[in-house]
C-alpha cells in the first residue's frame, strides 16, 4: 500500500487539483490587490508564487509587509501605534 505522502503527491499533482489550488491563490491575490488600492504601490507588491510543483501562494513582497499587515509603532512621526491593514488576512478569509 502506498504511503500517505505518495498518495498526497499523486492527488496534488492531478490537473483539476492543481488548477483549483492555482485558482484559489489567484483569487486571494486579486482580492488583496483590491484591498490594497489607495495605498500607493502596494497592490503591485502582491502576487502568486509557486514554491514547489504542488503549491501556489498569494504573497505580499513589500519590504515592510509584516508591519503593513500586522501594525507597527510609528518611528517617523512618533504618533504611537499604527494598526495593521490586514490585507492578506482579509483576502484569504474572503472579505472584500
Amino acid at each position: 500500500m502506498p504511503s500517505n505522502s505518495a498518495i498526497n503527491k499523486l492527488i496534488a499533482g492531478l490537473p483539476g487539483v492543481r488548477r483549483s489550488v492555482i485558482g484559489k491563490a489567484e483569487e486571494i491575490a486579486a482580492t488583496a490587490r483590491g484591498l490594497a488600492r489607495g495605498h500607493g504601490s502596494l497592490p503591485g507588491c502582491i502576487s502568486v508564487e509557486y514554491p514547489n510543483p504542488f503549491d501556489a501562494d498569494a504573497v505580499m513582497t513589500h519590504k515592510a509587509a509584516l508591519s503593513i499587515e500586522t501594525g507597527h509603532d510609528d518611528e517617523v512621526f512618533h504618533s504611537g501605534w499604527v494598526p495593521g491593514l490586514h490585507i492578506m488576512r482579509d483576502a484569504a478569509a474572503g472579505h472584500h
